[in-house]
């Protein structure tokens, strides 16, 4: 049985654990860069997500510094007006208190301690807490749009502090760490966060130094053995230790463990037949750390981690536990933990590998990252954002992924130049160049979201005249769609389980992803208050309020549905019948195909046709029939009660304009 093969089913393979980590510093960038005083604040990606780790799956961690605010070690160095003095707590390394040297801090910031002024670390968590938000150990936990955050707003150092000087020189026998990795952790520093000892008489007060970049800079160097190891202790954390014994043991405790295992092991010990080995040898340690109640942290080995977790009453079950994972390794304990699906021999390597392309096309960390894209092609300048996106991405230029994110942030650039280019009323020679730029950027947003990009340059022909343009799109895009997309809504519900299928089939990663949008297309409300008027209002009937406005930025529609359309649109200003009734022949087939749900929104884009048609008749029952079918809906349906109404109104107007023009 190959082990490591049938993990990564389980944990990642090492392709994708690769795009999740590039994916990781892609956001923290993408973010960083977003904020229009990105100079002034940094973020981190930290935590679990942070390290590339995506099973058991865990909160959102994130991380964020003032860079004019710094930790200092002397007097002397404190040449800032918010520096803050290093003071080592008298109870636990690994803390301090932090001494607010020029007093520039607020007073509902500070605890004073023997007449001196200190930043409390509990005032600072609950300065500036936002509604909604509670504080959970050092963060600030909050839920936004179904994900879990937490948010720590830490201080960073000026320097590698001096209780952490063992760290650099300590003897290393196999060369682990490298000495470019260590360059590096000096290089980005460390910080404080707001949590103290609990031991502690200023336990509010105080600050923990937290090695968060640094860690996630070694996880990130591991090779896939280790970093299935690691996933493999925290699976035994969440599905065994914290059931039997809750509240000892965290995950910090295991990535602990592995970094001393790793430093102390040759690296032959790493490698794909020795995975069970590396298991059972990471539990060893951890059980002589539990056995001696004595577990050093890796950056501060001084700070006992466990010594006031195990006690005389708990030391010995969690023992037993830990000992007897070791005994059953990791086929046993797999089982154990309820995860046998992916040792099943029946499972073959393809069924695997289209479930994990599932898996990671619905992940957090590709839809955080695309999420931080767009964040970042919406607030910066539409002149420099391309440079700045190339500058960013120049770095993943190798990687695939890379490649791929940066076609879809062509596209964005491309919808913001093409909104641009509509809001100018005369054709000038700023205008020309504008359309030349767009014309180049669109070719090459094709190669990362085919649907997107090609429906997006169709629909930018059709509303500058150039019917012929985007009847070539549009065939192009026919031609590359995806066969099973366009019977997705009558088989499936949800985009989701459109990708499951698509990832059942054998395709290169590059194609699931340039097609993984295939059902919808997100269509700009630019581009949307440019088309046809009755269009215009179905499409905002549909996604949004007509009565109020609020509609989504982008409003998503059927991709085959919209694709139809825009073809019929096309040949009606050709003044092409022929292809023009072929085309509406394809929205019919699509009529029938698809189940009652759905049948409203064909049924009313036909009719509209037939209205830009003038055949008034055709119209009428095609409307009609989208009512009839709507109205019968139940109505908490998507397409129920609320629909049938807009329809109502909707066909009401439209008629009585038409009737009235005698058109």
């Amino acid at each position: 049985m190959d082990l490591c093969g049938r993990l990564s089913f389980l944990f990642g393979t090492e392709e994708y654990v690769r795009m999740r980590r590039g994916l990781v510093l892609l956001r923290e960038e993408f973010f960083n860069h977003t904020l229009i005083n990105y100079q002034l604040r940094r973020f981190i990606c930290s935590g679990s997500l942070g390290e590339g780790v995506a099973y058991p799956p865990s909160d959102d961690d994130l991380m964020m510094y003032l860079t004019n605010i710094r930790v200092v070690k002397s007097y002397r160095e404190a040449t800032q007006r918010y520096d803050l003095l290093m003071v080592p707590s008298e109870y636990s390394p690994g803390y301090c208190l932090l001494l607010d040297v020029n007093q520039s801090y607020p007073p509902y910031m500070i605890h004073v301690i023997d007449g001196m002024p200190f930043l409390s670390s509990l005032l600072w968590k609950q300065w500036n807490l936002p509604e909604g938000a509670s504080v959970h150990g050092p963060c600030q936990s909050q839920d936004f749009d179904n994900y879990d955050y937490d948010f720590a707003r830490c201080i960073q150092f000026s320097f590698w502090p001096d209780i952490s000087k063992e760290w650099i020189s300590r003897n290393r026998p196999h060369c682990w760490p490298s000495p470019k990795i260590m360059q590096n952790i000096i290089m980005q520093g460390c910080h404080v966060v707001p949590i103290g000892d609990q031991t502690s008489s200023y336990h509010q007060h105080e600050w923990r130094i937290s090695f968060s970049v640094a860690e996630r800079t070694l996880m990130h160097s591991f090779n896939h053995v280790q970093f299935l190891t690691y996933n493999l202790l925290r699976l035994c954390l969440k599905r065994v230790i914290e059931k039997g014994r809750p509240g000892l043991l965290c995950s910090y405790f295991m990535k602990t463990t592995l970094f001393y295992t790793v430093e102390n092991t040759p690296s032959q010990l790493w490698q794909a037949d020795n995975i069970n080995a590396c298991f059972k040898t990471c539990l060893s340690v951890l059980y002589d750390y539990v056995d001696h109640v004595y577990c050093p942290n890796y950056f501060i080995p001084e700070y006992n981690m466990i010594k006031r977790k195990i006690n005389h009453t708990n030391r010995q079950p969690l023992l037993d536990i830990i000992r007897s994972l070791h005994d059953m390794g990791i086929v046993g304990t797999i089982h154990f933990c309820g995860e046998s699906k992916c040792l099943d021999e029946r499972i073959s390597f393809s069924v695997r590998e289209a479930i994990s392309d599932y898996e990671f096309l619905n992940s957090l960390h590709f839809s955080l990252t695309f999420t931080s894209l767009k964040d970042f092609i919406s607030t910066n300048d539409i002149d420099g954002v391309l440079f700045k996106l190339f500058r960013l991405l120049q770095r993943y230029s190798a990687c695939e992924m890379g490649n791929i994110i940066f076609r879809h942030g062509v596209i964005f650039c491309c919808k913001k130049l093409i909104d641009r280019l509509l809001l100018q009323l005369r054709i000038n020679k700023w205008n020309y160049s504008l359309h030349k730029s767009i014309e180049t950027l669109l070719r090459i947003g094709y190669r990362s979201d085919v649907i997107t990009g090609k429906l997006t340059a169709a629909t930018y022909m059709y509303l500058i005249g150039k019917t012929k343009s985007a009847l070539s799109h549009i065939r192009c895009l026919l031609s590359e769609y995806p066969p099973y997309a366009i019977n997705f809504s009558s088989n499936n519900d949800t985009l989701a389980v459109y990708r499951e299928v698509m990832c059942s089939r054998g395709n290169t990663m590059n194609y699931k992803v340039r097609h993984a949008h295939a059902p919808h297309y997100f269509l700009s409300r630019d581009f949307l208050n440019a088309l046809p008027p009755p269009l215009r209002i179905l499409i905002s009937t549909f996604a949004g309020d007509i009565a109020t406005g609020l509609y989504f930025i982008d409003i998503s529609v059927e991709s085959i549905c919209y694709t139809n359309v825009l073809e019929s649109l096309c040949y009606i200003r050709q003044q092409n019948f022929v292809l023009l009734n072929k085309s509406i022949r394809c929205l019919v087939n699509l009529d029938d195909m698809i189940k009652d749900g759905d049948k409203t929104n064909t049924r009313m884009y036909i009719g509209i046709i037939k209205y830009e048609q003038n055949d008034s008749q055709s119209a009428c029952r095609w409307f009609a029939s989208a009512y009839i079918i709507a109205k019968g809906l139940h109505p908490y349906c998507k397409h129920g009660k609320s629909s049938s109404d807009s329809i109502v109104i909707y066909v009401a107007c439209l008629l009585n304009r038409r009737f009235r023009t005698g058109r």
